[in-house]
Parts: structure tokens; sequence; C-alpha cells
């Protein structure tokens, strides 16, 4: 049974022992997820979540390429069940720690079959995880996990995702200043001509199919670019999976009063406004030690995938991608994606696997996002199935 406190029992911005307890009251519970931003998956849906990554695959934006895939119509890039949980209004639920700042940490994805046009997609809940850290941000500070999972109007199971999250005090995070001195990103008119011809190189695998047998192991991935960012790109974000926070009207009204701490005063104005402001907002970025404005975790998620379905191609399938989110990518900021083969090998059920581990390089040569994947390939002669199990469990 959960606890029943008053709101005055919990510190704005603080941990307490009380909060944490009513977190761990809720592990192992499976929450349904009853607002989420996309049920449905059709052409609008599909074509939004590849605009909001800045994806320009066929497979999600040209309908006469995906029937004459081996799909035979439109799926959903995986970017998309970020919109059937990330983006819904009832995901946190149950979080806890209110006010307590949170930070995307990793996503740990496995995709087990293909939603199809057509199709609807529905999510739960279940609070998983609750780890005390040390030395990575001031104040008290925990790493958070849930275990989302995904289905289909068959109630099939089509993806899972364990998603974690750093909570921490954002007074003590201001007073920390770790990112206080990174300098504003400024280029040249020649440094945004090179990035925009690194853009225009991506280069998507599509329907040439990539065989299992002709990877080699250290084999370099093509790599794709983001940036440099601006607030158009989180708008673009937000338009493709939604937002857990911004709202209007009487539904802003009807938040605010079920939960007041989900908004912030303006300082000047006393407007209330929605916490998402870090991500456009320089004084509320300011509140928790941050020299700017910054990314969403999840944005680069979608990013990560995206390398992924690129190199994968039409033929191929990502069973699993398992993104860092290391450092802050920051407005201006210039993200270089580049990754490498590092296994291969055939499953119990004679699928064959390529594993491959990525860096997301900034401007500043830091390493915003590692991770690590798993992707299923065809072999010549032999097709691969639309629907798989377990990557680990298939692994011989």
């Amino acid at each position: 049974m959960e606890m029943k406190v008053s709101a005055s029992a919990s510190e704005y911005g603080k941990i307490t022992d009380l909060e944490l307890d009513k977190i761990r009251a809720r592990h192992g519970k499976v929450y349904p997820i009853n607002a989420p931003y996309i049920r449905h998956v059709n052409r609008d849906s599909i074509e939004h979540v590849a605009r909001g990554i800045g994806d320009a695959n066929p497979m999600w934006t040209q309908p006469e390429h995906a029937r004459a895939s081996r799909f035979g119509k439109m799926i959903a890039p995986p970017a998309l069940f970020y919109g059937a949980a990330w983006g819904s209004w009832d995901l946190r639920r149950g979080q806890g720690l209110p006010g307590v700042h949170g930070l995307h940490s990793s996503d740990r994805w496995i995709f087990y079959r293909p939603l199809y046009e057509g199709d609807t997609v529905h999510a739960t809940k279940q609070p998983h995880s609750l780890e005390e850290k040390k030395g990575k941000w001031a104040g008290r500070s925990y790493l958070q996990s849930d275990m989302l999972r995904f289905y289909n109007q068959k109630e099939e199971l089509v993806a899972e995702c364990q998603m974690s999250v750093i909570r921490g005090e954002r007074e003590a995070g201001r007073k920390a200043g770790k990112y206080a001195n990174i300098p504003k990103a400024i280029y040249t008119d020649e440094e945004i001509e090179q990035i925009d011809n690194e853009i225009a190189a991506e280069e998507v695998r599509g329907d040439n199919p990539r065989y299992w047998e002709d990877v080699v192991i250290g084999e370099k991935m093509q790599p794709i670019v983001r940036g440099p960012l601006t607030v158009s790109d989180m708008i673009a974000w937000m338009m493709g999976i939604g937002s857990p926070h911004i709202r209007s009207g009487q539904h802003w009204l009807a938040y605010r009063r079920q939960s007041p701490k989900v908004c912030v005063k303006d300082p000047v104005t006393r407007i209330p406004q929605a916490v998402e402001r870090v991500h456009w907002d320089t004084y509320m970025a300011a509140e928790i030690g941050m020299p700017d404005a910054y990314d969403y975790g999840s944005q680069r998620g979608g990013w990560s995938t995206h390398f992924l379905t690129n190199w994968a191609g039409d033929d191929g399938w990502v069973a699993e991608c398992f993104p860092f989110y290391r450092g802050m990518n920051f407005l201006g900021d210039t993200t270089r994606i580049k990754g490498e083969i590092t296994d291969k090998w055939i499953g119990k059920s004679g699928i064959g696997y390529v594993a491959c581990q990525f860096d997301s390089i900034n401007q500043r040569g830091e390493n915003i996002m590692p991770g690590t994947g798993v992707i299923a390939l065809p072999q010549r002669g032999k097709p691969l199935p639309t629907a798989f199990v377990d990557w680990v469990a298939d692994k011989p």
C-alpha cells in the first residue's frame, strides 16, 4: 500500500527519505499509460516522427517505397515508441521526488516486431530500480529506472525499453557549476557550410541489401551529423513525439493544480512556466547549473536509432539500441555519430546478427552519447523473419 503524505512533506528540489520510500513501494507494479501522444500508426504519425529526428529514410516518408519492401507497407521508425510513452501526459505518474530535476541517463531498447501502418500501439510502465549515485552530481542523486513495454492491437509485445533517469537536487547542481565555463558554440560561414555538406552526405542503405556474410568485424559505419542544435530542433522533436509537460489553457491549469511542482515561476513576470523550459530558456537551465539550454535525452535516443536503421537498410532489423546520455548537448552544439562493428554471430534460430558500438562526438571533442547496438541482417538466400525473439535468448 502506498504511503500518503501531505505536499508539505516534500521540499521543492530536495531528495527526502520519505519520497524515496514512496518510490520503492511502487516497484514491480504495472501502470498502463493512458494518455499517450501517439496511439495510431499511420502515414501521418510515421512521417511526423521521421521529421522530428530529421530522418529522410524513404521507408518512413515514401509509401510506394515501403510497399515494395519486404514489409509490404509502411512501418514505424523505432523512435515512434517515444511518442507512445515518453511524450505521454501520464508516464511520470508515480515518479516521485516532486521538483527534483531529472536528467535522462540511458535507454535500452529491444525491438521484437514491426509496427505496421494501420496498427495501434499502447504501453505500460513498471518502476524497476532506484540506485544511489556518488560523485556525479552535487548533493544527493539517484538513478531511477522504469521498464516500458509496448504492445500492438493484438496484444503482441513489439518492443521494450529500460529507461533510466538521474534525479538530482537543483540547488546543489547550480552551486556545483560543473558546466559553467563551457563556451557558447560560434561558427564561421565556412564551418556552417562544412556541417551542411556532412549532413548532405548522409547515406541511407534503403533497398540495397546488406548481407551478414559481407560484414567484417572492425568495419566502420556511415556517420550522421546533427546540429548545430537549435530551439527549432527541439520544437520538431516535440511535434513528432509529444511533450510530457507542455500544455495549454484548461489542460495547463488542471495540471498545475493537480501537481503544483511541475511548473516554475518566471523570476521577472511571475508567470508559471513548464519545467521543460530548461530546453529553451537560459534562466531555467542556470537554476541547475547549466550555461545554456540543452537538448532532450530522448531526442538523442531518436538519433541513435536513426543511425542504426540507416546502416541496416530495409532488409535488416535493429534488434537492440542502447544509448547512454553523457555530458550535455547545448544550443549551438554539433554532434557527429559514428560507429563500427564489434562482433558477428549466427543465432540458435539461424538468424545472423552483428553487434556495434557508436560514439557521438561534439565540436568540443566530448562523447555525449556512446552506445551499443545489435542488428539482424539477411543472409544470401535467407531473408529475415518479420518477428524476432529476444536476441539475447537467441545467442548460442
